[in-house]
């Protein structure tokens, strides 16, 4: 792409985008989204205001890219096109993330998945709240040529969501290679940024060959570890730049990344102002000095650009907060954890304030409602069921169990309509994101069950946010922690697992059912 591509098409993933969205409704248009100059926006202008039904069209496709500039990369990639609906649902992202898929609570949405991989594939909508056979499970993946499809209703509340293939032992590659898309629930809301001011970051790593082709998991320690890419790729290129007006802005940041768990800071050393988790407002603005997001997590932020001059830059800096035990293929921990965690950043974005007038904005005073539930509510209060993580013989584990498709334990049985309480202990030597699909839950208690890695988890204890909903929770080596899960009236199986996606598909992923 060009340099205008680059930093305006690629940075307004939502807003400015909206209006050449219009014309993406068409197969063509949708179809080389590489040469469109939008990408995927938080809130478009030419949403209609009247919510009809939706019926789309997707399809996963091999295609080229350019990551880094003049640069062609082979890749897969999600497309669309709007059969039946508002044309604007569907905002091409300009690069080999899939279109943004604009819904609203309470919307009928009607999806065919065409399958045009050379390989088996599903598409999974991360946190939507949806039947079991409209999940994207690992049962449900169709061959090469086949279709899938999808018709629910948006149950969720408005938010940051995303979308992302779901194969078992193929679901790190594919999103590796491409196929990732957000989708962004509209609704009622407080007072904020929208249309040009409301932009989405999409956070992922690559490693790039010589030969300009991706380079993925090739030793048992990226498959044991999880891999992390040698380059930031943000919104689908290198060296993201974003041009920004003196107001305020929604920032929905995502996680995209295979395995790296990211503690996000600003250059300047301001505070990240947080005003939703996995897709929930947070009751009320959070201040982070630094922000840890873990894989499939997101995060949005409000910044006030008011307050700078024309010509400034901000930078979003990224640090890995990888850490390992030297006794990782064998049984334990042990003691062989520091207490030291490397906090060496890269520049993930650089948003750059354009000559405009100052417009200052406030922040409402109230964003979200608290959770309607809590530990008190759990059937089990006295009894929280434990979900042991480990790993031994070159693998990660859930209670000693790793897939093993529709089949769960007595433990993994739950109610329809109930709270439950589960523990995750973590007896692994690494830090394990663990998702449960279609379930937003509330953190109760962190505690140590082994406090060895309890030093580098100091270094980015004040950047966790557990005072929302999460539907993705980090458990660092050696915590218990302790969730408060509420199970609505969609019976039948669904799956929880790590969000290391090279863990999940070599196993750490296990299913719940719901009775």
């Amino acid at each position: 792409m060009n340099e205008i591509g680059r930093r305006d098409a690629l940075g307004l993933f939502f807003g400015a985008g909206a209006a050449l969205a219009l014309s993406a409704c068409s197969s063509d248009a949708s179809s080389d989204e590489t040469s469109a100059p939008t990408t995927t926006g938080g809130s478009p202008a030419e949403l209609e205001a009247e919510a009809r039904d939706l019926t789309l069209n997707l399809w996963a496709e091999p295609t080229t890219a350019e990551i880094t500039p003049g640069v062609t990369t082979d890749v897969y990639s999600f497309r669309a096109e709007v059969i039946n609906g508002d044309p604007a649902s569907v905002t091409p992202s300009g690069s080999y993330l899939g279109p943004t898929l604009h819904v609203r609570t309470g919307q009928r949405v009607r999806i065919t998945f065409e399958n045009r991989l050379p390989e088996e594939s599903i598409v999974h909508w991360h946190g939507l709240v949806v039947a079991q056979d409209q999940d994207g499970q690992p049962s449900d993946a169709v061959a090469p040529g086949a279709t899938y499809e999808y018709d629910f209703v948006i149950d969720n509340p408005p938010g940051t969501y995303w979308y992302h293939p779901h194969p078992h032992g193929r679901t790190g590659e594919q999103v590796y290679k491409g196929l990732a898309g957000l989708l962004i629930i509209h609704g009622e809301e407080p007072l904020l940024p929208s249309g040009d001011n409301d932009i989405a970051v999409v956070l992922q790593d690559r490693t790039i060959g010589s030969d300009g082709q991706l380079r993925y998991v090739n030793t048992m320690h990226d498959q044991m570890a999880g891999f992390v890419g040698g380059t930031l790729v943000t919104n689908g290129v290198t060296d993201l730049t974003l041009d920004v007006r003196r107001e305020p802005y929604r920032i929905r940041l995502l996680n995209g990344a295979n395995s790296r768990t990211q503690y996000l800071t600003w250059s300047t050393g301001q505070p990240l102002t947080a005003i939703a988790t996995d897709g929930t407002l947070l009751p009320g603005a959070t201040d982070v000095e630094g922000l840890v997001l873990t894989p499939a997590q997101r995060t949005d932020l409000w910044v006030d650009f008011s307050t700078f001059e024309s010509g400034q830059q901000l930078e979003l800096l990224s640090s890995d907060t990888f850490i390992e035990s030297g006794s990782m293929m064998g049984n334990g921990m042990g003691n062989q954890f520091g207490s030291d965690l490397d906090l060496d950043p890269s520049v993930a974005a650089t948003f750059v304030v354009i000559d405009s007038e100052s417009s200052p904005g406030s922040l409402p005073d109230s964003l979200g409602t608290a959770p309607s539930f809590g530990p008190t509510d759990a059937v089990n209060g006295d009894s929280p069921k434990q979900m042991i993580l480990s790993t031994r013989r070159a693998a990660h584990w859930i209670n000693d169990r790793q897939w093993e498709g529709r089949e769960v334990s007595d433990i993994e049985t739950v109610g329809a309509n109930t709270v439950e309480l589960w523990e995750f202990v973590n007896q692994s030597p690494m830090a394990h994101p663990i998702h449960l699909h279609g379930k937003s839950f509330l953190v109760t208690s962190r505690t140590w069950d082994d406090d060895s890695a309890a030093g580098s988890w100091a270094i980015i204890e004040s950047g966790i946010i557990d005072t929302g909903l999460r539907d993705t929770v980090l458990v660092w080596p050696g915590q218990r922690i302790q969730i408060a899960v509420p199970f609505g009236d969609h019976r039948g199986y669904f799956p929880y697992h790590c969000h290391i996606l090279e863990h999940e598909d070599s196993g750490m992923m296990r299913n719940f059912r719901v009775i």
